[in-house]
């Protein structure tokens, strides 16, 4: 799952073997994404395959101004943006690692997307201009980052909520990202499958299942998808039978910070199959702070 296997596709096809490492919105945290590498090592040390899925919204990370003594409780840990580190390090660390990058709408505003303003009036503006001479290059990279991951244990991975879908996997692969920047960003989550997968926080249970069925790569449906988009304080929340909205990084304290370990070649029912402290676990299990009572860590 080199980057060469999945670059330029919109879907990209999750191995059969190992385990599935999945984490959401790191937004310029450069330390939480060398603490899913250890993950990941931790893994590859016992012997398994190992690969590690981020569901978009690598980039865009606070105005460096904002000090540790200004910094407000609903950004959780403080770090700093370190971006450009980031997604250069990581379009290094794809060459030849088990990885997979999905697009967002912080990528998707690099690639053809509209305009993203968070921290900045926009991101896309301050971190190409950051990345001076690189900036093509990782341009180039972000429009080829595919929209959905799907894996054959029955998981679909997205960035945002799955208020879209196309009819099959091969209608998704006619995609395009381009031609999007004019959308007011009130109006992306109803512009087709690209800007409802992006933008969307919420979903029903049958934009789900559509979902779930137009990715199955078998005679069965898909079983749950994990998304990220929005910030869960506990880290994860649970949505109906069939959705895990999964925060790992931005907008969280280090001790709330999860991510998902499924096992690639088992199949699951549902998304009640993803328990706490088996499937779903803690980035940092020794952090400092109040215990996470409900995972059992002291």
């Amino acid at each position: 799952m080199h980057a060469a296997s999945w670059w330029g596709r919109k879907v990209a096809q999750l191995p059969a073997e190992g385990v599935a490492i999945v984490a959401t919105d790191l937004q310029g945290n450069l330390a939480d994404f060398h603490a899913l590498r250890g993950v990941q090592q931790r893994e590859l040390d016992l012997g398994r395959r190992a690969t590690l899925v981020l569901c978009g919204d690598l980039v865009h990370g606070p105005d460096p101004s904002l000090t540790e003594e200004d910094w407000p409780d609903h950004l959780g840990t403080f770090y700093r943006d370190e971006s450009a580190a980031l997604v250069l390090e990581y379009i290094e660390y794809a060459r030849d690692h088990d990885t997979v990058l999905l697009l967002g709408n912080h990528e998707h505003a690099h690639a053809g997307g509209p305009v993203v303003s968070k921290f900045h009036l926009d991101e896309a503006g301050v971190l190409e201009a950051t990345l001076g001479a690189r900036s093509h290059d990782v341009r180039a990279f972000f429009g080829g980052l595919p929209l959905v991951a799907v894996a054959p244990c029955g998981m679909v991975c997205t960035h945002g909520a799955p208020r879209g879908t196309e009819p099959d996997l091969e209608s998704f692969e006619r995609l395009r990202y381009d031609g999007m920047a004019g959308i007011p960003l009130w109006q992306m989550i109803e512009s087709g499958t690209v800007g409802a997968l992006l933008w969307a926080r919420a979903a029903t249970a049958a934009h789900a299942q559509a979902l779930l069925a137009a990715t199955r790569l078998g005679a069965d449906d898909n079983a749950f998808v994990v998304y990220g988009h929005d910030v869960v304080r506990e880290g994860f929340e649970t949505i109906g039978d069939e959705q895990l909205c999964l925060s790992t990084s931005f907008g969280l304290f280090d001790r709330d910070k999860v991510y998902l370990r499924v096992e690639l070649d088992r199949h699951y029912r549902d998304v009640h199959d993803l328990r706490e402290g088996h499937e779903i676990l803690p980035l940092y299990p020794a952090a400092d702070g109040v215990p996470r009572a409900r995972l059992g860590v002291a």
